[in-house]
């Protein structure tokens, strides 16, 4: 088990991205990892599977199949899709979770969206969304568009099909999905994307004329949202060349018999959306400041706009410490916590994630998918905290530390050594307000020491830990592993087992109460004797 390309396994291939990137993958045989159920869908270069990991059935995952003869000379725009998920960290967005590749298929691990697509979604009394429903959707989209273009990510590929709901109910988290047409830009190439890439109803007219920016995906929301409130798209015609003359070149026309108990706000919103100039055009971020999303629907019925009520709630409703108490005192300690931590969140349902995420979206007051000084600062303050400006740079210092130095999208460890703002990011917030209390069982304990025991030898050896990393598409270098060992096992006695895990996570008396057996599939079974 490795990185990739192992000796003598000609077919398993190294993946770089059209920036030269590249991308790591597992050469563990996926199917002992996890076991297949139904087909979600079948596209035109694989199909999606169900699956449930083997060691932990609790949550259902979504794993893309890709025939590997079918991507053949493809490899780049599959590359781009990985190292594009690998890197966003939203609550909007899928989240991936593993890359693995045999001989004949490459697997990419993400999380299941429950729900149908977006406009298979609209309540069946209803012929589209109304535009309380419709308010309350794009706004989550929108910031999720306006998180990627901050991270110099263009999607190229908006519409319904596109967005996914995690849950039956339109209530549930809208995720934006399939980032395979995405690209990454920067200075040096804005304006200068060509290649017309996309779904015809919804490109914007530059990119049918070939020079396009960022802003194309702009576009492509101010479509989906007028198909949502009328259901119908804005322009429309009888084959591919009128579509694109009416995208080109026809005024965006409100029919009054379908907008007439539409907001004026709404109208200026999509008229910003679908301005045919580019440079005009608004970007994600000036979306998310419109007046639309301040108003208040009822049925359909628009109120003035409303106030802000402000941050209010505790991480859980088992847990009484304030958000401030939670976070000052939150210590990640060795290196290799903050990992094993992030996996323990990525394996949690959504709906045992469903209050964190709404405290983080309470605190993102301006939608970008992170949680600036200002915002926290602001959060603690209603919540009667006196923490000063320079506390909270601290905590959130401590929060953000990355020990992926490589990542070039990643949380900022000191706004004082890099240009980089400092912020939280989505997952981090999650891993350091969970009530480890609360989740840190034994069953837990062991699972997620199961996770990491890639060679099933009831030990953490280095290449177990290389492997984890490789299946999450990263390469540790042996001296970032070596780091983290020594932190577990200063007296380099190079025995790491499940005593000496527990001991890292900081939950005290676990191992007391364990009886070991000599049975790897137990939960008390006996792990604590390894050779690294």
């Amino acid at each position: 088990m490795g990185c990739f390309q192992p000796k003598g396994i000609n077919k398993i291939v190294a993946m770089q991205t059209t920036n030269r990137e590249y991308i790591f993958t597992s050469t563990a045989d996926i199917h002992k990892i996890f076991s297949f159920g139904k087909v979600l869908g079948i596209g035109a270069f694989g199909k999606v599977l169900t699956a449930r990991r083997r060691n932990n059935a609790e949550k259902q995952y979504a794993i893309k199949m890709i025939d590997k003869k079918k991507v053949k000379g493809r490899e780049t725009m599959l590359a781009n899709e990985i190292y594009v998920l690998q890197r966003l960290d939203h609550p909007n967005i899928i989240k991936f979770h593993e890359v693995y590749q045999s001989e004949l298929y490459f697997y990419i691990c993400m999380d299941k969206c429950a729900g149908a697509e977006l406009m298979e979604s609209v309540p069946k009394n209803q012929k589209s969304y109304t535009e309380g429903q419709a308010r309350d959707i794009m706004v989550k989209i929108i910031s999720a568009v306006a998180y990627i273009h901050e991270q110099g990510i263009i999607h190229r590929d908006i519409k319904p099909e596109n967005i996914m709901f995690t849950d039956r109910d339109i209530r549930s988290e809208p995720k934006l999905i399939d980032f395979g047409l995405s690209v990454k830009y920067d200075a040096f190439s804005y304006n200068k994307l060509k290649a017309g890439v996309g779904t015809p109803v919804y490109l914007a007219p530059e990119v049918i004329e070939g020079t396009y920016n960022e802003k194309c995906d702009v576009w492509s929301l101010g479509v989906l949202l007028f198909n949502m409130l009328v259901g119908y798209p804005p322009f429309y015609g009888r084959n591919r060349q009128e579509l694109y003359e009416n995208i080109q070149y026809q005024n965006l026309i409100f029919d009054r018999r379908h907008w007439r108990n539409t907001s004026d706000e709404a109208k200026d919103l999509l008229k910003r959306m679908l301005n045919k100039s580019q440079h005009l055009r608004y970007s994600a971020k000036e979306c998310l400041k419109h007046p639309w999303f301040q108003l208040l629907f009822k049925d359909g019925v628009y109120k003035p706009p409303r106030r802000s009520t402000g941050f209010s709630g505790t991480p859980s409703e088992d847990d009484q410490r304030t958000l401030y108490q939670i976070l000052k005192t939150y210590r990640i300690g060795a290196k290799f916590k903050k990992e094993v931590m992030k996996v323990l969140v990525n394996q949690m349902n959504e709906k045992d994630l469903s209050r964190l995420q709404q405290i983080f979206k309470n605190i993102d007051v301006d939608n970008s998918g992170t949680i600036t000084v200002q915002e926290l600062h602001r959060a603690l303050q209603q919540e009667g905290s006196l923490a000063t400006v320079e506390e909270i740079e601290e905590i959130m210092e401590n929060i953000g530390y990355d020990i992926d130095e490589l990542d070039d999208i990643t949380v900022t460890m000191s706004h004082k050594s890099t240009t980089k703002p400092l912020v939280i990011k989505y997952s981090d917030f999650l891993t350091a307000c969970i009530d480890e209390r609360r989740v840190f069982t034994r069953e837990k304990l062991w699972s997620i020491f199961k996770y990491f025991d890639t060679q099933n030898e009831n030990h953490l050896s280095r290449e177990a830990i290389r492997e984890s990393f490789a299946r999450h598409g990263r390469a540790l270098s042996l001296e970032k592993i070596n780091q983290m060992i020594s932190e577990i096992d200063p007296n380099n006695e190079n025995k790491i087992g499940f005593d000496a895990f527990c001991q890292m996570m900081g939950v005290a008396g676990i191992q007391e109460t364990l009886e070991f057996k000599d049975d790897a599939k137990d939960p008390q079974s006996n792990a604590h004797s390894i050779i690294l």
